[in-house]
């Protein structure tokens, strides 16, 4: 197996663990900030959890290409 194979699937699995943590980055800032929160005098943490939600969706979008870089250099490849 040569450098490119496995620098292709080390993409591939890099961006769907990213892309995975990133999704579970903003499904906490859902459930944290917002389904939690419902109620509660007090909202200032849909404000302050903000970089929360920021990672999630900035791993979401690197691991998206991160993954499909990975696979399309895969495809070119064979």
């Amino acid at each position: 197996m040569d450098l490119k194979k496995i620098l292709n699937y080390l993409s591939i699995l890099f961006g769907g663990l990213l892309a995975l943590v990133g999704a579970g980055f903003v499904v906490m800032y859902v459930w944290e900030a917002i389904f939690a929160r419902i109620g509660e005098p007090d909202q200032s943490l849909i404000f302050w959890y903000l970089p929360v939600l920021f990672l999630g969706v900035i791993g979401i979008m690197l691991g998206w290409t991160l993954l499909v870089r990975g696979l399309s250099r895969l495809r070119k490849n064979k």
